[in-house]
């Protein structure tokens, strides 16, 4: 299974900005379709203060719908807990953060440094 990537824009067209489609993913938010995480650029309280505004992962706001487009073999492996397994399920366990943590009112946010490395939430 591919690894989770950042979408960008310019793969559909080097035309394309994203400050002309903000307001569409964050629509997305607002209807309850989806969850954006946005990154914080330094990890020092409180963590909207170094928010970035066109920078953000973009998870399904239902994670029983999110696997409904997995595989059976990926959904029977979370079922069955099998260690050995060779599906990667980080996805869905990283959707299922997201998920709760904005059913919990929780602003998430991740951290990516080329020193640190990334942190999930």
């Amino acid at each position: 299974m591919k690894q989770n990537t950042k979408f960008v824009f310019t793969y559909l067209n080097k035309e394309l900005k994203f400050d002309r489609y903000e307001e569409s993913f964050l629509w997305l938010n607002d209807v309850g379709v989806s969850i954006p995480v946005f990154i914080a650029n330094e990890v020092k309280m409180p963590l909207v203060i170094s928010k970035s505004k066109n920078n953000f992962k973009l998870y399904n706001s239902d994670v029983g719908l999110f696997t409904h487009y997995y595989p059976l073999e990926t959904l029977e492996s979370l079922i069955i807990d099998n260690i050995n397994a060779s599906i990667n399920n980080r996805g869905i366990f990283e959707n299922f953060v997201a998920q709760e943590l904005k059913a919990n009112n929780l602003e998430p946010y991740y951290f990516k440094s080329s020193k640190i490395g990334e942190i999930d939430f």
